[in-house]
């Protein structure tokens, strides 16, 4: 096999591929936050309002169930795994939490109730893959299709509503600052978790053993690594995030409905994987995945804005996601030359 080498000096010296210095997951990076600058230049041209406060601000709201799932989406697909049930949690703790409300439970242990049965849905699913070694896909099908009739039974089909005042404060209520900063306190919550799940997963050593059981879960198992108590940890983890979405839906409408969160897994998985994630699990961030989350509401915007069918919006979402694995690919092999 031949080597590239370039003059040095006299001398021949090897050519080095410049990718190789950079990781997969940082290319993959950059690239999407160059396509995003480039995309938000051209619809701000065309749309001069595209980039204002007020839309960005509806941007935000409407995708922010997205970007908290994905934050536990994102350690799932890490380790290897896949979590389809986040659709079905998160209008189940919607439904609960206001089921436990009208019946006059106070909202901080609503909340805490709500929260504490999702986890336990998550346990269900890591108990599902880890004993009988059901792949993670079916176990995660299987509850999200279980939840999807169980919150029909539920509200009868109906949208539940009569939530006590107070508790649209978690989704309607704002932080202000000093009149220069008002934010939602749900995109507070958001905030502050991204910061947690980001800062952990980069800098504890707990956290970061996702990558390694990604990587080579056999090598974790030989190493020591309790594989299967972890996965109870990034389940519950995914089920109880999608449950604070859940929440905070149901404090911004005042209301809870079964038809919350249709194609949501969808969309979620979609962001991280074009975010840098591998399926295969091993690679994956929290910036990555939110960076998928921003691009993806910036494409369901443009449609709204453009008056594009809303038909049509799958087939990019789905475009987006075959581009990123192939060029996932197209940049292994750039490195490995």
């Amino acid at each position: 096999m031949s080597v590239n080498t370039q003059s040095v000096g006299g001398e021949k010296s090897p050519r080095t591929n410049p990718l190789k210095s950079v990781s997969l997951e940082n290319l993959q990076i950059g690239g999407l936050t160059l396509v995003i600058v480039i995309f938000s230049i051209i619809m701000q041209l065309n749309f001069p309002i595209f980039l204002t406060g007020q839309n960005i601000g509806v941007m935000m709201i409407n995708f922010l169930p997205e970007a908290i799932i994905a934050l536990g989406m994102t350690i799932v697909i890490i380790t290897g795994g896949i979590d389809l049930s986040v659709a079905g949690i998160y209008p189940f703790a919607a439904i609960i939490v206001g089921k436990i409300l009208l019946v006059g439970v106070p909202i901080p242990i609503a909340i805490v109730l709500t929260l504490m049965l999702v986890a336990a849905l998550g346990a269900t699913n890591a108990f599902m893959s880890n004993t009988f070694r059901v792949h993670p896909f079916i176990a995660t099908l299987a509850m999200l299709l279980i939840l999807r009739g169980v919150n029909i039974v539920i509200t009868g089909g109906a949208p539940i509503s009569g939530f006590p005042e107070a508790f649209g404060t978690i989704g309607q209520g704002r932080f202000e600052l000093g009149g220069f900063i008002s934010l939602r306190y749900s995109i507070l919550i958001w905030l502050v978790l991204a910061l947690l799940v980001g800062y952990s997963l980069k800098n504890h050593r707990y956290w970061r053993l996702s990558y390694f059981i990604g990587g080579n879960r056999r090598s974790a198992r030989m190493s020591g690594v309790k594989v299967e108590r972890y996965l109870y940890f990034v389940y519950m983890l995914s089920a109880t995030l999608a449950g604070i979405a859940g929440i905070i839906v149901a404090s911004q409408f005042n209301a809870a409905s079964n038809s919350y969160g249709q194609n949501l897994e969808l969309r979620v998985i979609t962001a991280v994987v074009i975010g840098g994630a591998n399926l295969n699990g091993g690679m994956g961030s929290v910036l990555g995945s939110m960076l998928g989350v921003l691009f993806i509401a910036l494409i369901y915007n443009a449609f709204a804005m453009s008056g594009i069918s809303t038909y049509w919006q799958d087939v990019v979402v789905g475009a987006m996601l075959l581009a990123s694995i192939f060029l996932n690919e197209i940049l292994k092999r750039w490195r490995s030359n």
